[in-house]
């Protein structure tokens, strides 16, 4: 058997031995960081369409959002124009199925206003089937005439049709302004 000397001594060699390593161990670290710097220094990393790629990204980026705000304008915009529709539906069942004294001033009202716009002379009255009883013709003749209400005058040649349905077209830009400036999402 051999000896290795005191044990002084072997813990000492050991502990040569274990510095060498530890040193021969950061002198390779340190050079394969040196050389993983270096790489990373010398590499290009640079995208060489970088800026097309960017424009690209941002144009569908501003498309997406421009197609988002039409969409939520146009989803208000068929809200608005469902609510008006059940509003325009409303006053229509109100014009016609209200009480006859109102329905009967309403009608004659009417029959005034278009008379009002037509020459002299001779009238001819058309009114829904429902309504001939509630007109004051005076000396007009009355007939009946598939509308839901209102009235159509005739003198001559010459008629106004003061019918519900003609009124609401002739005034939609009005009642529609009026209704799109109340209507609240």
């Amino acid at each position: 058997m051999r000896t290795l000397g005191s044990p002084a001594s072997v813990v000492a060699a050991i502990r040569e031995e274990a510095d060498a390593e530890v040193e021969r161990t950061e002198q390779t670290t340190a050079d394969e960081l040196a050389s993983i710097r270096d790489a990373a220094a010398s590499a290009s990393v640079a995208i060489a369409d970088r800026e097309a790629r960017l424009t690209a990204a941002r144009r569908a980026n501003e498309e997406r959002i421009a197609r988002q705000e039409w969409d939520g304008h146009r989803a208000t915009i068929e809200q608005r124009e469902t609510w008006i529709q059940r509003v325009v539906a409303k006053a229509h069942q109100t014009w016609t199925r209200g009480e006859p004294a109102k329905r009967r001033e309403q009608l004659n009202a009417l029959v005034r206003d278009a008379r009002s716009r037509l020459p002299a002379g001779a009238s001819v009255l058309s009114v829904s089937a429902g309504d001939r009883e509630l007109v004051d013709a005076g000396d007009a003749r009355v007939i009946t005439a598939t509308i839901a209400g209102g009235c159509i005058v005739t003198i001559g040649d010459t008629s106004f049709d003061n019918s519900f349905e003609a009124r609401s077209r002739r005034l939609e830009p009005e009642w529609r302004n009026a209704l799109s400036g109340m209507y609240k999402p």
